[in-house]
C-alpha cells in the first residue's frame, strides 16, 4: 500500500521509534518532508503531532510526568526509557522517555467509534532532547480523528485535545 495514510503511519513508526537520529531532528524534518540540513534544532514539525519546548532541563521535565498525569486522574500504563534501552545494546541515544497513559472512560468510546484508533491508545507523551533543547510532544487528537475517521465523537476530541495541551504545558512549564 502507497497511499498517503500509509507513508504518514510509517514516518510516525520512524519518528516515535528513534530510527537512526529521528528523535535528533536531522531525519526528522526529512522524514515530515523538510530539509535536514534546514535548521537542526528545529523541533519534530508533523501535522500529527504537537510539540512544545520544556522551560527546564530533561530529568527536571520527566520528572514532572508523574505528578501532572496523577492531578488530572490518568492512569500510567508504561514508561519507555528509550536512551536506556539503546544504551544496553552499546548504542548512543539522547535522553529521550516515552510514557504511555489514559483514561478507559475516555478511551473506549473512541474505540467503539472506531477500532482502529486502538493502535494510537494509550494516550502517549514524549520527552525529548535535542542539542541541549528539551521537548514534550504528544499526537494531535483531532489528527487521529481524521486518520481513524471517527464519527460522532467531535465534542470528546475536543475535550481529549484541551487535556492533552494542560498536560504537555504543565509538563513543559512547571505550571
Amino acid at each position: 500500500m502507497t497511499d498517503d495514510r500509509s507513508d504518514t503511519a510509517r514516518r510516525r513508526f520512524l519518528q516515535v521509534l528513534g530510527a537512526g537520529t529521528a528523535l535528533g531532528a536531522g531525519a526528522a524534518t526529512a522524514a515530515a518532508g523538510g530539509d535536514a540540513d534546514d535548521d537542526p534544532k528545529r523541533p519534530l514539525e508533523d501535522p500529527g503531532l504537537v510539540t512544545l519546548e520544556s522551560d527546564d532541563g530533561f530529568e527536571t521535565t520527566v520528572a514532572r510526568v508523574e505528578p501532572a498525569l496523577e492531578e488530572r486522574d490518568l492512569q500510567l500504563v508504561a514508561t519507555v526509557d528509550h536512551a536506556a534501552n539503546a544504551e544496553s545494546v552499546d548504542m548512543d541515544l539522547p535522553p529521550t522517555t516515552l510514557f504511555l497513559f489514559g483514561n478507559p472512560a475516555v478511551g473506549t468510546p473512541l474505540m467503539r467509534a472506531s477500532r482502529s484508533i486502538a493502535i494510537d491508545l494509550p494516550q502517549k507523551l514524549l520527552v525529548w532532547e535535542a542539542d541541549g533543547r528539551v521537548f514534550v510532544t504528544y499526537n494531535d487528537p483531532q489528527y487521529l480523528g481524521r486518520r481513524h475517521e471517527l464519527e460522532g465523537v467531535d465534542e470528546r476530541l475536543a475535550n481529549v485535545a484541551d487535556a492533552l495541551d494542560n498536560l504537555a504545558r504543565a509538563v513543559a512549564d512547571g505550571a
